[in-house]
């Protein structure tokens, strides 16, 4: 889950930018070259219009008008324009008078003497021809759907030059366009590909650090971790083992500390409970002071307890999985913390099977419910267990005045108690049994009112019924 979205994440970090700048290169370089090829054409039809202009009188222009279409004039203008227009490559030449009515067209479709509407569109550009700047009009669409563009330019004070050219460089334009959209799918199948090849290398190694810590938080630090880079997720790596590695050696010297200094305790308290029964003993004929040799024979019970929460603690073995029914297991401890005044009963489907450590989880469920029994000593303990998923779900609720919640966040750590002779270990077992099944111990409110404290170990299913 974690390499799948670092593996997303780095994916759109490097694609969408990289997406972004091929789409506007490709952008800017085909607008580029489109106002370049335009720019050039403009510059052409301006100068056939100039080059035009200058060999054809304004009297020529003057002396022709409608009706005229058989006189020498106008036969010499019409045989100059289609010279032009053949050597220049140009798809139309047309002369027209200032007040725009033709004097001859190469294509023939306007008669001589009637109005050149169609030039009305370009009038900004004939204003600045009859200024003497021979110019370029904006491109436009003919008839047969391909685009064009006009060139004016001034005859004297007679009237205009105008030619038509065909922006044919829009097909290479089309072809260019083509060539950007090929390369850049190319760019981008070849950075999906580097991409993806440099983020499963990133996400990878990250991911099995992750998992790796996720272990050391557990408390599993058994197998170091390994160094698969020689850059900073190499060191991070190399770090994070140097600290498994550190809570190992703390772990195992706080074992060992607890269980030389449980050695030494109990020796002396062997001694202390023989003198203690040997005072029992001595002191038959004076039951006034029995009362007080039960009193020692107490205490020493209870140092007892807690040598020996200390020894388990410190060498508690590694869980045995095994498949077993979790509601023989809950009245099973029901039974052994139930006598009292308290009412303990049990909530769990009879076909509920568990697959995990029976002793480990039957001690977790005893040091809770006996928790619970000590909260709510005349109310009700409810041993709890449901399914959900993959998982077995074991619930102590109690009715009793509940957990604080600025005591909830500490309660399963080792030696925190609240109180006056408890060892402190009990739930901080809880909480390494709950991990040793993959799990982690929660508190809530419980619905009785008081505390409910839980976890889960793997299910083995159901009965068969």
């Amino acid at each position: 889950m974690l390499k799948g979205r670092l593996l997303s994440k780095m994916l759109v970090a490097t694609l969408l930018p990289s997406s972004i700048a091929i789409f506007g290169l490709g952008v800017a370089a085909h607008e580029t070259a489109r106002t370049m090829l335009e720019e050039e054409l403009g510059r052409r039809v301006g100068a056939a219009a100039a080059g035009i202009a200058m060999l054809v009188l304004p009297e020529q222009l003057e002396a022709i008008g409608a009706g005229d279409e058989g006189s020498n004039t106008y036969a010499n203008l019409r045989r100059r324009a289609r010279a032009a227009k053949d050597q220049l490559d140009l798809r139309r030449v047309m002369f027209v008078a200032r007040d725009f009515t033709c004097r001859t067209d190469t294509e023939g479709r306007i008669a001589l003497g009637a109005v050149a509407h169609e030039l009305g569109a370009d009038k900004p550009e004939l204003e600045r021809a009859a200024r003497g700047r021979p110019t370029s009009a904006p491109l436009f669409w003919g008839l047969d759907n391909l685009p064009y563009k006009r060139g004016y330019a001034r005859v004297g004070q007679a009237g205009f030059v105008v030619v038509e050219a065909s922006a044919g460089y829009f097909q290479a334009l089309a072809g260019f366009r083509r060539w950007l959209l090929g390369v850049g799918a190319i760019a981008m199948v070849f950075i999906v590909a580097l991409a993806g090849w440099f983020s499963r290398r990133m996400t990878g190694p990250l991911e099995r650090l992750a998992i790796h810590a996720e272990r050391i938080g557990e408390g599993k630090l058994s197998g170091s971790v390994p160094v698969e880079t020689k850059d900073e997720i190499g060191r991070l790596a190399a770090r994070l083992d140097e600290m498994r590695a550190a809570l190992a050696a703390r772990d195992e010297r706080m074992r060992m500390m607890l269980a030389g200094i449980a050695h030494e305790v109990r020796n002396p308290l062997g001694g202390l409970e023989l003198f203690a029964g040997l005072l029992r003993e001595g002191l038959a004929d004076n039951p006034d002071r029995l009362a007080e040799v039960a009193r020692i024979e107490r205490e020493i019970a209870t140092l007892n307890n807690v040598v020996t929460d200390f020894l388990d603690f410190a060498r508690r073995p590694p869980p045995t999985m095994e498949r077993w029914s979790l509601l023989n297991l809950l009245v099973e401890v029901s039974e052994v913390v139930g006598a009292g005044e308290s009412t303990v009963r049990v909530d769990c489907a009879a076909d509920l099977l568990a697959f995990a450590d029976r002793g480990q989880v039957r001690r977790a469920i005893v040091n809770l419910a006996k928790n619970a029994v000590a909260a709510a000593p005349s109310g009700t303990v409810v041993l709890a267990g449901r399914a959900r998923q993959d998982r077995v779900v074991i619930e102590v609720r109690d009715s009793g005045p509940g957990i604080p919640a600025a005591e909830r966040e500490n309660i399963f750590a080792p030696f925190f108690t609240t109180r006056e002779k408890g060892t402190g270990l009990g739930l901080a077992f809880v909480r390494e049994i709950a991990r040793d099944h993959g799990s982690q111990p929660w508190v809530e409110t419980a619905p009785e009112g008081g505390a409910l404290v839980g976890f889960s170990v793997a299910s083995a299913g159901r009965t068969p019924g």
